[in-house]
């Protein structure tokens, strides 16, 4: 009971000292925001150090530099102008590509109705008829 006693203690320590418009933390069950430090820094000052350093040496630490950025820049643009020219290509094609799918459905239809016509003339001639297909190679 000493335990409850000494935490109860606490808490309205706590709760007297803070700002009467914070929000009570315990009802609403929010951590505090916290914000993780770079590898090595021990404080804020620290890390804003780092972060600096960082930022005038990108290269040694493994950041892009302007000079990278402006040739992956370049290297975009180029890559979408290839896809506006391959897209306005394949756009400029459909109609034939369509065209010859309607041309290959009609031979297969044609196909179709002459083996039909060749199975009944073997019919009444007493023979049997065999068809080989592309596919059966």
């Amino acid at each position: 009971m000493s335990e409850e006693t000494a935490d109860a203690g606490t808490d309205s320590q706590i709760s007297s000292d803070s700002d009467s418009t914070a929000p009570d933390t315990k009802a609403s069950d929010e951590s505090p925001l916290t914000i993780a430090l770079p590898d090595g820094s021990e404080s804020v000052s620290d890390a804003i150090i780092a972060h600096r350093e960082m930022l005038t040496e990108p290269r040694d630490h493994g950041l892009a530099t302007d000079q990278d950025i402006t040739h992956l820049s370049e290297a975009v643009e180029g890559l979408s102008t290839d896809i506006e020219e391959l897209s306005r290509q394949h756009d400029e094609e459909r109609p034939a590509i369509t065209e010859l799918q309607n041309v290959v459905e009609q031979q297969q239809q044609q196909i179709r109705e002459l083996q039909s016509m060749v199975t009944s003339l073997a019919e009444i001639l007493g023979t049997e008829t065999e068809w080989r297909t592309f596919d059966d190679s």
